[in-house]
């Protein structure tokens, strides 16, 4: 079976709060995250983010990866860390990463992703993540 891939998008603008990854870029509503027919692990996920800075301080950001699409239990995911020292606009961009996961899913089922901030409200982060099934 060839890979296959489920992709989300999300704009982080509250501290310690799980917020629910629900777009695709411009298609604003693209349905449930559904294990593909035939999956039988989540091989890796690929994530990257864009920090919009503007106080001093220091973040991360991880995603939370979990549903009923993983019989074994949620993932999580550091993404990325940031620290300014001062409270002006700034821009941090991360490379993208690709994380194995190697966790068996179950084909039909759901997986909801979500990102978080964690450490300073320091501004927002803009994640995405491609998850990659095998």
């Amino acid at each position: 079976m060839p890979k296959q891939y489920r992709s989300r998008t999300v704009d982080v603008v509250a501290l310690n709060t799980k917020t629910a990854m629900t777009t695709l870029g411009s298609e604003t509503a693209p349905g449930a995250l559904i294990v593909p027919q035939g999956a039988s692990k989540l091989e890796a996920v690929i994530v990257a983010a864009g920090w919009h800075v503007t106080a001093a301080g220091r973040a991360n950001a991880m995603l939370r990866i979990e549903g009923s699409g993983l019989p074994n239990g949620p993932e999580t995911v550091v993404i990325t860390g940031v620290g300014h020292p001062a409270a002006v606009a700034a821009a941090h961009i991360t490379e993208a990463l690709r994380v194995p996961i190697g966790s068996p899913v179950t084909p039909g089922n759901e997986i909801l992703l979500s990102a978080e901030m964690l450490g300073f409200l320091v501004g927002d982060v803009q994640v995405a993540a491609t998850l990659v099934f095998a």
